[in-house]
């Protein structure tokens, strides 16, 4: 077969079963509308639209009211979209994909099309809209849990993200600012086709003082973590690694092996059923007697990801239980040292 035939009946496969999976969340979405008593629902979340279409992403200069949505009545469904965007869309994210098009002209804006769309039905949405119920409740236990498709690219996503990570550290070199490091580490992410949603670069123990450190000019001097949260076709992946050039100072050193210490006790509760709160509790035992023992109460253990960056596992207070197929960041941090892998329950 020729090599051209080939990378023809790949892509001819991966539509296929990009197909199954939207078919596969239009069912489930008809489900929710039979419980909710409405015709349809309109979705306008990026994460919302990114799942239903099993990755489409908006580019360019967007505003947030001219987003693309979906409007899925559970046995149809069409793509909601500026003029500007509409052909870009069809041509290289949804063709073959069974969406239709309704769209607006970008200076007549997407609220009369809403309007037109919403008029006379019950119709349901994600953004709050006079009289219009509220379907996000119920979405969200369907997002949580990727799908086999999904976990195919996320899987891809992570191998990407680790490797702009990893060779970002190996190439690494004293004297370098946080945020030439920070550039490195982007443009190899972009290299690879991802897009950077998160970067942090940590120089010689500043994470001690700063949970969420980003980057400055700072120079590198002994150590240094490095971390990047990648988007890709909707789904996020967050990796991070720390260099030492030479041994590492004695407190960053003993802070680096109880990070990892809690790094395998998180570890331990991805399953089914298991919660966060356990987690943070199970910190508090390894951290006991040492000069951090109180460091589990300055940070989050983890987070869910997927097809967010980050998102609370906590609601209103409780813990949520984790399921299969979710995918979590763990995040275990220990005075100056903090590591993040992401994984799937």
């Amino acid at each position: 077969m020729a090599a051209e035939d080939q990378v023809t009946a790949a892509d001819a496969d991966r539509i296929a079963r990009r197909r199954a999976d939207v078919d596969s969340k239009q069912e489930r979405v008809a489900g929710v509308l039979a419980d909710m008593g409405c015709e349809a629902v309109v979705l306008l979340m990026p994460a919302h639209v990114a799942w239903f279409t099993a990755g489409l992403s908006a580019r360019g200069l967007v505003a947030d009211s001219e987003r693309p949505g979906v409007l899925t009545n559970g046995r149809q469904r069409w793509l909601l979209c500026s003029n500007v965007d509409a052909q870009r869309l069809f041509d290289e994210e949804l063709d073959q994909l069974g969406f239709q098009l309704k769209e607006w002209p970008w200076a007549g804006g997407r609220s009369e099309l809403l309007f037109n769309i919403t008029q006379g039905h019950t119709v349901a949405a994600d953004r709050p809209f006079p009289q219009v119920p509220m379907a996000n409740d119920r979405l969200r236990p369907l997002l949580r849990a990727l799908s086999p498709f999904e976990r195919e690219q996320f899987r891809a996503l992570g191998a990407a993200v680790a490797h702009a990570v990893e060779a970002t550290a190996r190439t690494l070199r004293p004297g370098e600012s946080e945020e030439e490091v920070a550039g490195q580490l982007g443009h190899r992410l972009l290299h690879r086709g991802v897009e950077p949603a998160v970067l942090s670069v940590v120089a010689d123990g500043r994470g001690a003082k700063y949970r969420r450190a980003g980057f400055t000019p700072a120079a590198v001097e002994r150590t240094c973590t490095v971390q990047a949260t990648g988007q890709r076709d909707g789904l996020f992946v967050t990796a991070a690694r720390t260099v030492s050039f030479g041994p590492p100072p004695a407190e960053f050193g003993a802070g680096f092996d109880l990070a990892l210490k809690l790094g395998a006790v998180y570890r331990s509760f991805t399953r089914p059923g298991a919660a966060v709160a356990p987690a943070a509790g199970a910190a508090g035992a390894v951290l006991a007697g040492t000069p951090w023992e109180f460091d589990a109460r300055l940070s989050q253990p983890g987070y869910g990801a997927g097809r967010f960056a980050a998102e609370e596992l906590r609601r209103a207070g409780s813990d949520e239980p984790l399921v299969a197929g979710q995918a979590v960041v763990w995040q275990p941090r220990v005075g100056p040292a903090a590591l993040a892998d992401t994984v799937l329950v």
